[in-house]
Protein backbone atom coordinates (compact mmCIF):
# COMPACT_ATOMS: atom_id res chain seq x y z
CA UNK A 1 0.00 0.00 0.00
CA UNK A 2 1.45 3.43 -0.78
CA UNK A 3 2.55 5.53 2.44
CA UNK A 4 -0.04 8.26 3.27
CA UNK A 5 0.78 11.66 3.74
CA UNK A 6 0.24 13.89 6.66
CA UNK A 7 -0.05 17.52 7.36
CA UNK A 8 2.21 17.31 10.13
CA UNK A 9 1.29 20.84 11.44
CA UNK A 10 -2.59 19.58 11.70
CA UNK A 11 -2.15 16.58 12.90
CA UNK A 12 -1.20 17.40 16.43
CA UNK A 13 1.14 15.21 18.48
CA UNK A 14 0.98 12.78 21.67
CA UNK A 15 -1.06 9.60 22.45
CA UNK A 16 -4.31 12.21 22.71
CA UNK A 17 -3.66 12.95 18.82
CA UNK A 18 -3.14 9.99 17.37
CA UNK A 19 -5.97 7.87 19.18
CA UNK A 20 -8.17 10.86 18.40
CA UNK A 21 -6.94 9.81 14.85
CA UNK A 22 -8.44 6.53 14.90
CA UNK A 23 -11.63 5.76 12.75
CA UNK A 24 -14.54 6.13 15.01
CA UNK A 25 -15.70 2.48 15.69
CA UNK A 26 -12.59 1.07 16.06
CA UNK A 27 -11.47 3.43 18.20
CA UNK A 28 -14.80 3.31 20.16
CA UNK A 29 -14.62 -0.33 20.62
CA UNK A 30 -11.13 -0.46 21.86
CA UNK A 31 -11.61 2.36 24.46
CA UNK A 32 -14.58 0.20 25.58
CA UNK A 33 -12.11 -2.68 25.86
CA UNK A 34 -9.72 -0.72 27.99
CA UNK A 35 -12.13 0.41 30.31
CA UNK A 36 -13.94 -2.07 31.46
CA UNK A 37 -10.86 -4.23 31.97
CA UNK A 38 -9.80 -1.41 33.82
CA UNK A 39 -13.01 -0.82 36.07
CA UNK A 40 -12.54 -4.54 36.66
CA UNK A 41 -9.10 -4.39 37.92
CA UNK A 42 -10.02 -1.62 40.09
CA UNK A 43 -12.81 -3.55 41.46
CA UNK A 44 -16.03 -1.45 39.98
CA UNK A 45 -16.85 -4.49 37.38
CA UNK A 46 -17.20 -8.22 38.72
CA UNK A 47 -16.98 -10.51 35.74
CA UNK A 48 -19.95 -12.88 37.00
CA UNK A 49 -21.48 -9.70 36.15
CA UNK A 50 -21.30 -9.12 32.48
CA UNK A 51 -19.81 -13.29 31.37
CA UNK A 52 -22.15 -15.02 29.09
CA UNK A 53 -24.05 -17.74 30.83
CA UNK A 54 -26.49 -18.95 29.36
CA UNK A 55 -28.54 -20.50 32.04
CA UNK A 56 -28.89 -16.52 33.59
CA UNK A 57 -29.91 -15.29 30.59
CA UNK A 58 -32.52 -17.77 30.05
CA UNK A 59 -34.33 -17.88 33.42
CA UNK A 60 -33.09 -14.56 34.89
CA UNK A 61 -33.47 -12.47 31.54
CA UNK A 62 -30.64 -11.50 31.68
CA UNK A 63 -30.30 -9.97 28.41
CA UNK A 64 -27.35 -7.90 28.83
CA UNK A 65 -25.18 -10.54 29.05
CA UNK A 66 -25.38 -11.05 25.12
CA UNK A 67 -24.11 -7.99 24.99
CA UNK A 68 -21.16 -7.10 27.85
CA UNK A 69 -19.40 -10.64 27.46
CA UNK A 70 -17.91 -9.18 24.12
CA UNK A 71 -16.26 -6.31 26.23
CA UNK A 72 -14.04 -7.90 28.23
CA UNK A 73 -10.97 -10.41 26.87
CA UNK A 74 -8.95 -10.76 30.33
CA UNK A 75 -6.69 -8.72 32.71
CA UNK A 76 -3.93 -6.49 31.22
CA UNK A 77 -1.34 -8.81 29.93
CA UNK A 78 0.94 -9.40 26.51
CA UNK A 79 -2.13 -11.57 25.40
CA UNK A 80 -4.52 -8.36 25.84
CA UNK A 81 -1.95 -5.87 24.30
CA UNK A 82 -1.99 -7.97 21.33
CA UNK A 83 -5.00 -8.40 20.91
CA UNK A 84 -5.77 -4.61 21.25
CA UNK A 85 -2.82 -4.39 18.18
CA UNK A 86 -4.93 -6.44 16.19
CA UNK A 87 -7.67 -4.46 16.77
CA UNK A 88 -5.91 -1.25 16.01
CA UNK A 89 -4.48 -2.64 13.32
CA UNK A 90 -6.74 -4.49 11.03
CA UNK A 91 -9.49 -3.00 12.39
CA UNK A 92 -8.48 0.45 11.32
CA UNK A 93 -7.57 -0.74 8.03
CA UNK A 94 -10.21 -2.62 7.31
CA UNK A 95 -12.83 0.57 8.33
CA UNK A 96 -10.67 2.82 6.62
CA UNK A 97 -10.15 1.42 3.51
CA UNK A 98 -12.52 -1.19 2.68
CA UNK A 99 -15.49 0.44 4.26
CA UNK A 100 -13.87 4.19 3.73
CA UNK A 101 -17.49 5.40 2.48
CA UNK A 102 -19.71 3.20 4.59
CA UNK A 103 -18.83 2.88 8.54
CA UNK A 104 -22.40 1.59 8.67
CA UNK A 105 -21.19 -1.49 6.66
CA UNK A 106 -18.37 -1.82 9.14
CA UNK A 107 -20.27 -1.53 12.40
CA UNK A 108 -23.21 -4.06 10.65
CA UNK A 109 -20.52 -6.92 9.83
CA UNK A 110 -19.03 -6.62 14.04
CA UNK A 111 -22.78 -6.71 14.64
CA UNK A 112 -23.16 -8.92 12.49
CA UNK A 113 -20.15 -10.77 13.68
CA UNK A 114 -21.37 -10.94 17.24
CA UNK A 115 -24.94 -12.45 16.30
CA UNK A 116 -23.73 -15.08 14.97
CA UNK A 117 -21.11 -15.36 17.54
CA UNK A 118 -24.19 -15.93 19.98
CA UNK A 119 -25.60 -18.66 18.24
CA UNK A 120 -22.84 -20.87 17.87
CA UNK A 121 -22.29 -20.17 21.01
CA UNK A 122 -25.31 -22.78 22.16
CA UNK A 123 -24.17 -24.96 19.40
CA UNK A 124 -20.45 -25.12 21.37
CA UNK A 125 -22.42 -25.59 24.67
CA UNK A 126 -24.93 -27.62 23.97
CA UNK A 127 -23.14 -29.69 21.29
CA UNK A 128 -19.61 -30.49 22.62
CA UNK A 129 -20.10 -28.39 26.04
CA UNK A 130 -17.72 -25.42 25.62
CA UNK A 131 -18.78 -22.73 27.34
CA UNK A 132 -17.70 -18.99 25.85
CA UNK A 133 -17.75 -16.85 28.59
CA UNK A 134 -16.48 -13.69 26.54
CA UNK A 135 -16.29 -13.45 22.62
CA UNK A 136 -14.45 -10.37 22.53
CA UNK A 137 -11.17 -12.22 21.53
CA UNK A 138 -13.52 -14.01 19.13
CA UNK A 139 -14.55 -10.55 17.13
CA UNK A 140 -11.15 -9.19 16.69
CA UNK A 141 -9.71 -12.38 15.27
CA UNK A 142 -13.13 -12.24 12.97
CA UNK A 143 -11.84 -8.71 12.16
CA UNK A 144 -8.30 -10.53 11.58
CA UNK A 145 -9.65 -12.87 9.28
CA UNK A 146 -12.03 -10.14 6.90
CA UNK A 147 -8.78 -8.18 6.88
CA UNK A 148 -6.43 -11.01 5.68
CA UNK A 149 -9.35 -11.45 2.77
CA UNK A 150 -9.33 -8.48 1.76
CA UNK A 151 -5.61 -7.88 1.69
CA UNK A 152 -4.67 -11.61 0.68
CA UNK A 153 -1.38 -10.74 -1.04
CA UNK A 154 0.29 -8.33 1.10
CA UNK A 155 3.16 -9.33 3.44
CA UNK A 156 2.87 -9.65 7.37
CA UNK A 157 5.87 -10.20 9.61
CA UNK A 158 5.19 -13.09 12.60
CA UNK A 159 6.32 -11.78 15.74
CA UNK A 160 9.55 -10.44 13.19
CA UNK A 161 10.71 -14.29 12.92
CA UNK A 162 8.89 -14.93 9.44
CA UNK A 163 7.30 -13.50 7.21
CA UNK A 164 3.63 -15.03 5.60
CA UNK A 165 1.15 -13.77 3.08
CA UNK A 166 -1.69 -12.28 5.28
CA UNK A 167 -3.92 -14.89 3.21
CA UNK A 168 -2.53 -17.15 5.70
CA UNK A 169 -1.70 -14.98 8.93
CA UNK A 170 -5.16 -16.50 10.81
CA UNK A 171 -4.72 -20.00 10.58
CA UNK A 172 -0.56 -19.52 11.53
CA UNK A 173 -1.88 -17.86 14.71
CA UNK A 174 -4.21 -20.55 14.89
CA UNK A 175 -1.11 -22.72 14.85
CA UNK A 176 0.45 -20.92 17.14
CA UNK A 177 -1.74 -20.95 19.85
CA UNK A 178 -2.50 -24.40 19.21
CA UNK A 179 1.14 -25.16 19.90
CA UNK A 180 1.80 -22.57 23.07
CA UNK A 181 -1.74 -23.79 24.85
CA UNK A 182 -1.82 -27.84 24.11
CA UNK A 183 -5.62 -27.22 22.74
CA UNK A 184 -7.94 -26.06 20.22
CA UNK A 185 -8.31 -22.41 20.58
CA UNK A 186 -12.24 -21.94 19.63
CA UNK A 187 -12.61 -18.35 20.18
CA UNK A 188 -9.91 -17.77 17.11
CA UNK A 189 -11.82 -20.71 15.21
CA UNK A 190 -14.94 -19.20 15.83
CA UNK A 191 -13.38 -15.73 14.69
CA UNK A 192 -12.80 -17.54 11.39
CA UNK A 193 -15.23 -19.41 10.94
CA UNK A 194 -17.95 -16.17 11.37
CA UNK A 195 -15.48 -14.09 9.38
CA UNK A 196 -15.43 -16.57 6.49
CA UNK A 197 -19.68 -16.24 6.51
CA UNK A 198 -19.57 -12.46 6.30
CA UNK A 199 -16.98 -12.38 3.81
CA UNK A 200 -19.03 -15.37 1.39
CA UNK A 201 -22.34 -13.77 2.07
CA UNK A 202 -20.93 -10.03 0.92
CA UNK A 203 -18.57 -11.28 -1.73
CA UNK A 204 -17.98 -14.22 -2.55
CA UNK A 205 -21.88 -15.15 -3.62
CA UNK A 206 -21.96 -11.63 -5.29
CA UNK A 207 -19.36 -12.77 -6.81
CA UNK A 208 -20.42 -15.63 -8.53
CA UNK A 209 -24.12 -14.19 -9.39
CA UNK A 210 -25.74 -14.67 -6.51
CA UNK A 211 -27.70 -12.12 -4.40
CA UNK A 212 -26.26 -9.97 -1.80
CA UNK A 213 -28.00 -11.16 1.02
CA UNK A 214 -26.75 -9.43 3.73
CA UNK A 215 -27.20 -5.54 3.64
CA UNK A 216 -26.67 -3.42 6.32
CA UNK A 217 -30.13 -1.34 8.02
CA UNK A 218 -30.99 2.08 6.80
CA UNK A 219 -31.32 2.78 9.88
CA UNK A 220 -28.17 2.19 11.26
CA UNK A 221 -26.48 4.29 8.28
CA UNK A 222 -29.05 7.27 9.29
CA UNK A 223 -28.02 6.61 13.44
CA UNK A 224 -24.21 6.90 12.49
CA UNK A 225 -24.72 9.91 10.30
CA UNK A 226 -26.85 11.67 13.05
CA UNK A 227 -23.41 11.03 15.25
CA UNK A 228 -21.36 12.62 12.36
CA UNK A 229 -19.96 9.55 11.14
CA UNK A 230 -21.16 8.53 7.42
CA UNK A 231 -23.83 9.75 5.64
CA UNK A 232 -27.67 9.48 5.49
CA UNK A 233 -29.79 7.80 3.36
CA UNK A 234 -32.35 9.32 1.28
CA UNK A 235 -35.58 7.43 2.69
CA UNK A 236 -37.54 8.74 -0.27
CA UNK A 237 -34.65 7.71 -3.16
CA UNK A 238 -36.40 6.76 -6.34
CA UNK A 239 -37.17 3.38 -7.06
CA UNK A 240 -35.11 2.93 -9.63
CA UNK A 241 -32.05 4.10 -7.74
CA UNK A 242 -32.25 1.31 -4.65
CA UNK A 243 -32.51 -1.07 -7.96
CA UNK A 244 -29.77 -0.03 -9.67
CA UNK A 245 -27.61 0.22 -6.68
CA UNK A 246 -28.38 -3.52 -5.92
CA UNK A 247 -26.47 -4.56 -8.88
CA UNK A 248 -23.24 -2.55 -7.30
CA UNK A 249 -21.06 -4.01 -4.92
CA UNK A 250 -17.72 -3.04 -3.09
CA UNK A 251 -14.90 -3.40 -5.05
CA UNK A 252 -12.13 -5.90 -4.23
CA UNK A 253 -8.53 -5.55 -4.68
CA UNK A 254 -6.93 -7.52 -7.54
CA UNK A 255 -5.50 -10.59 -6.01
CA UNK A 256 -8.65 -11.49 -3.52
CA UNK A 257 -10.05 -14.82 -3.46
Amino acid sequence: MPPRIQNVNAAGTGVGAWFESLPPITRTYAASLFIVTLLWRLGFVNVMWIALLWPRVATHFEVWRLVTNFFFMGKFSFNWVIKILWLLSYGTTLERETFAFEPADFLFMMLFGAGCMLGLSLVLLFGLGIPMFFMADSLIFMLLYVWSRQFPQQQVSIYGLFKVLAFHVPFVFVGIEFLMAGAIPYPSLLGIVVGHMHYYLTVLYPAIGGPRLLATPRFLKNLLADAGVGRRVNTHAAPGLDAFRAFGGRGNRLGAN
